[in-house]
């Protein structure tokens, strides 16, 4: 990954040398004040502090893209050294790429994301960035970019006059960010120590995306070879490691209007997918599908998805997952204000919740307050129902800012 930094600031100041490039950037400083709720007990919530800086430079048909940011969470000041070293603070390149455009090409190398699919906050094909679960999805609900973690990859798109063509090829493997234990958002049954990555072998992952517009329809198809984004234990010479297990995934997307309403779909088909078990990781398959719609008018947003997975290994006790989202947004725009509240329901043997009510307010150009209460239900082996004595009230300012 150095290697591919150093050869995109050689070629940037060789293509500066030629002509004079164009800078544009922005950003956003923010305060965050967390308390929990009700009379739940754990370590005062405290302060967490965000910049984000994202700059471009364009000099004729190349381009480059980067983002710094760097975080503070103050709860963990006086944690213990490994929580503390983990979660107190953050400070990354996040992104840098270069981006060389043609009349019909355009590839991208460097640190960068690529999203694949319609769905939000479930992943049917969205394969190739892998999450930062540290403060479980609530950077990703504020900004689904911050909470994926970027990676190096080579990304060559062609558009042609019927369809259009993307190829992605990432060398460089990168895996699923948890909250280690003793954190807020660490998992139940979590141990207080990760077994070591098994180091042995090499992978690359490989996709393929093809896009078309036909009556109407925005169709997607989807090709993908490579590694899962969570890591699993296993044994390898009598040793429990964690592994990224394999996966080949074949799948679709689709979107189109229906009168007042867009209706989006997305549908995979995982041919071998990597299953945790008792003992070790069993090779599996699994077909997911998620169903949703869309409607905007006068000021208001609707979304509504249905997901599900269903798995093929016959020694599970629970083959399918079923999952649901209901968001509204209303934007008083006269006012300046905008109110949401999400609803995510996660269904396997028991049903867990997750609330999400936030409120922001421009009370000067380019400064908002926002608030926001995020509430979580159900029993303690679930997906929400672990972390429900987290629930917690956020009070933000920030400021955004043009360069």
């Amino acid at each position: 990954m150095v290697r591919i930094q150093l050869l995109l600031a050689l070629l940037l100041v060789n293509g500066a040398a030629l002509a004079a490039p164009s800078f544009s950037g922005k950003g956003h400083a923010e305060i965050r004040q967390q308390e929990r709720a009700g009379n739940e007990a754990g370590d005062d919530l405290g302060q967490r502090y965000e910049g984000l800086l994202e700059g471009q430079i364009n000099n004729g048909r190349l381009k480059t893209n980067a983002i710094l940011m760097g975080r503070y969470r103050s709860q963990y000041d006086d944690a213990e050294d490994k929580v503390r070293d983990e979660m107190r603070s953050d400070a990354e390149l996040r992104e840098l790429y270069l981006t060389w455009s043609a009349d019909r090409f355009e590839i991208r190398a460097g640190k960068q994301q690529q999203a694949w699919g319609r769905a939000d906050y479930f992943r049917i094909v969205d394969v190739w960035n892998p999450l930062d679960l540290r403060e479980f999805l609530l950077p990703y609900f504020d900004n689904y970019s911050l909470g994926r973690q970027p990676r190096g990859m080579l990304i060559a798109d062609y558009f042609g006059d019927v369809w259009e063509q993307q190829l992605i090829i990432a060398a460089q493997r990168k895996a699923t960010r948890l909250a280690p234990a003793g954190s807020d958002f660490a998992a139940n049954g979590m141990p207080a120590t990760l077994p070591a990555v098994n180091e042995e072998g090499s992978g690359v992952d490989i996709g393929w995306r093809g896009k078309i517009f036909w009556s109407g329809n925005d169709i997607e198809l989807y090709a993908f070879h490579g590694y899962h984004a969570d890591e699993m234990l296993t044994f390898e010479n009598a040793q429990l490691v964690r592994e990224q297990p394999e996966r080949d995934m074949v799948g679709t997307s689709l979107a189109r209007p229906m009168g007042d309403w867009v209706l989006r779909s997305d549908i995979a088909h995982y041919l071998r997918e990597g299953r945790q078990t008792a003992a070790g990781i069993e090779d599996s398959s699994r077909t997911s599908a998620l169903l949703g719609f869309d409607r905007v008018e006068n000021e208001w947003t609707w979304n509504l998805q249905l997901a599900t997975t269903h798995w093929y290994d016959e020694e599970s006790n629970h083959d399918d997952v079923w999952e649901s989202s209901v968001s509204v947004e209303k934007n008083w725009s006269r006012y300046r204000l905008t109110t949401g509240l999400l609803w995510l329901v996660n269904w396997v043997d028991d049903s867990s919740q997750l609330w999400r009510a936030t409120v922001n307010y421009e009370f000067l150009p380019q400064w908002k307050v926002g608030f926001a209460a995020v509430s979580f239900d159900g029993k303690d082996d679930t997906q929400f129902g672990q972390f429900d004595n987290q629930d917690r009230l956020m009070l933000t300012l920030r400021r955004d800012f043009s360069l």
